[in-house]
C-alpha cells in the first residue's frame, strides 16, 4: 500500500484499518475480561447468561468486523475497480435501447428455459418435444406420464414447475446514481443515526453492568490460555469470512459482471438489427412518422 494512495484516496482506507484497530481491541479486551470474576448483586441474576452475552458480542463483532474487510478490500482491489468500469461503460452503450429490455429479458428467459428442460430431459432419456411446444408450454398427456418411471415423473413435473431468472443487466450501474434520488445526510442526521445504534448496544452492556459487579480474580494461566483460545479461534474464521467475503466479490461479483456484459453486447447488438421492438413501439414510431406537419405543430 503506498503512502501516495493513501493520501489522495484515504477514505478508501479508513474503514479497513479502523475495522482492524476493532478486532485488536475487542480481542485484548475479551481476554483480560476473562481474568476477572463477576459476582452476584441483590438481583441475583444468572451469570452464565451475562457471560455468554459477553462472549456473543465480542465474537460477533470480531468475525463481522474481518468479514466486513473481505467486502472493502473485494470493491477496492484493481480486480472490480477495472471490471466495474468496463461493465460501465457497456452499459452506456444501451442507453438508446432501454424501453425495448424487457422484451429482451422475456426472450432470455425463454432461452435459459428451453435450455433446462431440455438438457434436464435428456437426462432422463426423455424428448423435449414430447412434453412442451416452442413456446414452453405443457403437452403431455396423463397417459404418457402414467407411463414414465417414478424418476422421470419427478423430472417433468421439475421442468414444468422451474423457474428462471434472469440477470439484471443494469443493477450495478443503477447503484451509481442512486445517490441522487437520497436526501443530503447532514451532520445532525449522521450524529442522529450513530446515537440510535450506539443507544441499543450501551444499554446492553448497562443492563449487565446492573445486574453484575466485576471482581478482579488476579492472574490465572487456565483463564488466559483458554479465552486467548477463544479469540483465536474467533479472528480465525473472521479471517476465513474475510478470504470468502474478498473471493465472492473478486471472483463470483466479476464473473456476474462479465456475464451482464456479454449479455449489454447481444442486447445492443440485437436492437441494432431491429429487434425486441414491440407492437405498441412500432404503431407509435408509424403515428409519428405519418402525421403531417401542421397536425403536429397544433394547427388544423
Amino acid at each position: 500500500m503506498e503512502f501516495q494512495e493513501i493520501k489522495e484516496h484515504p477514505a478508501k482506507y479508513i474503514k479497513s484499518l479502523a475495522m482492524d484497530l476493532v478486532v485488536i481491541i475487542v480481542s485484548l479486551a475479551y481476554v483480560f475480561y476473562q481474568m476477572i470474576d463477576l459476582e452476584k448483586t441483590d438481583l441475583n441474576p444468572l451469570i452464565l447468561i451475562a457471560e455468554a452475552i459477553v462472549g456473543i458480542i465480542c465474537g460477533v463483532i470480531i468475525k463481522q468486523a474481518l468479514g466486513e474487510n473481505g467486502f472493502g478490500k473485494g470493491y477496492n482491489s484493481d480486480t472490480w475497480l477495472t471490471e466495474e468500469e468496463k461493465y460501465n461503460q457497456s452499459c452506456a452503450l444501451a442507453n438508446d435501447y432501454m424501453e425495448r429490455v424487457d422484451l429482451f429479458y422475456e426472450t432470455v428467459e425463454k432461452e435459459k428455459r428451453f435450455k433446462y428442460r431440455r438438457l434436464h430431459l435428456q437426462a432422463v432419456r426423455l424428448k423435449y418435444d414430447d412434453w412442451f411446444d416452442k413456446e414452453g408450454n405443457y403437452v403431455g398427456t396423463e397417459e404418457k406420464f402414467n407411463k414414465l418411471t417414478r424418476k422421470q415423473r419427478r423430472m417433468v413435473n421439475k421442468c414444468v414447475k422451474v423457474r428462471i431468472y434472469v440477470l439484471n443487466l443494469f443493477s450495478e450501474y443503477s447503484n451509481a446514481t442512486e445517490q441522487d434520488t437520497k436526501q443530503e445526510v447532514t451532520d445532525r442526521k449522521q450524529r442522529q443515526k450513530n446515537m440510535s445504534r450506539n443507544t441499543i448496544s450501551a444499554a446492553v452492556i448497562a443492563i449487565i453492568g446492573i445486574y453484575f459487579i466485576p471482581v478482579l480474580n488476579g492472574w490465572n494461566w487456565a483463564n488466559l490460555i483458554a479465552s486467548t483460545m477463544q479469540v483465536s479461534l474467533w479472528v480465525l474464521f473472521g479471517v476465513l469470512q474475510l478470504y470468502q467475503n474478498f473471493n465472492f466479490i473478486v471472483k463470483d461479483k466479476v464473473s456476474i459482471l462479465k456475464e451482464k456484459k456479454q449479455l449489454i453486447g447481444r442486447f445492443v447488438k440485437e436492437c441494432g438489427n431491429g429487434l425486441y421492438i414491440s407492437p405498441e413501439m412500432q404503431t407509435t414510431k408509424e403515428v409519428h412518422i405519418d402525421l403531417p406537419k401542421p397536425l403536429l405543430e397544433g394547427g388544423n
